[in-house]
């Protein structure tokens, strides 16, 4: 059996307004980024999307922007530092090849920049421009790691250009909406496993009556054709969705 665990500490500055330190646990979010400006780390991003607290509501609810009245501009750095370690407690190697290490920690750190611009142009219009980066960060294992055939380096690199704009027609109601450009670049690698296509590919001569049961890695030696193990192999397609947030 084997476990991962993942965790990261990130830091936010927001460039000459604050400087704020928390920690936290990546589950689920994988690649996802949360640190979308400074401000929110005081509560943990909880109500982003009702708070309006400065014109990073951009990206979490463009509709906040009109209730601001001001001309805004927010530039916030986060620091993030992912650790990323395998324990392994129950691996077997494959005939033909050894097991690997556990990889070593496969986090770094990466700065992840975020700018926002909020300009009202009426009492009841305004503009707004957000560029950040939703999506990144990179893990990187060792390259002889026992997970290799599936993952060495995984790498993820966003930019999000978001124009909005904000209305109020009334005094209890206002409403947002924008649209997004955005660049992804990804970089993943990994080994090829060569003793896998092999036995892959003697088991199925085998199996056509193209070779004795002996050439199959840990048959009889001795030319005995009494029932032995069998195994199958197959690798999972990878999909990538890619949503707004």
């Amino acid at each position: 059996m084997s476990s991962q665990g993942f965790r990261r500490t990130r830091l936010a500055a927001a460039v000459g307004v604050a400087l704020s330190l928390s920690a936290g646990h990546a589950l689920g979010a994988a690649f996802a980024l949360q640190e979308q400006n400074a401000s929110g780390l005081g509560h943990a991003y909880a109500g982003g999307a009702a708070a309006a607290e400065d014109v990073s509501t951009i990206f979490y609810n463009p509709a906040g922007l009109v209730r601001l009245q001001t001309l805004q501009a927010v530039v916030a750095a986060n620091v993030i530092c992912p650790s990323a370690k395998f324990h392994d407690s129950g691996s077997q190697a494959a005939a033909l090849q050894p097991l690997g290490g556990t990889g070593g920690d496969a986090g770094s750190c990466a700065v992840v920049p975020n700018l926002y611009l909020g300009i009202p142009f009426t009492d009841k219009w305004s503009f707004g421009l957000g560029v950040n980066v939703p999506f990144g960060l990179k893990t990187e294992y060792d390259s002889d790691w026992l997970g290799r055939f599936q993952a060495v380096k995984s790498k993820l690199d966003t930019v999000n250009i978001n124009p909005v704009l904000s209305w109020e027609p009334t005094k209890n109601l206002t409403v947002g909406g924008g649209v997004s450009w955005q660049r992804l670049k990804a970089t993943l690698t990994s080994r090829v496993n060569y003793a896998g296509f092999f036995a892959q590919g003697v088991g199925g001569l085998v199996r056509a009556d193209g070779l004795p049961r002996r050439a199959l890695p840990g048959g009889d030696p001795h030319g005995a054709e009494a029932p032995g193990r069998a195994g199958r192999a197959a690798r999972s397609t990878l999909r990538h969705v890619h949503r707004q947030p």
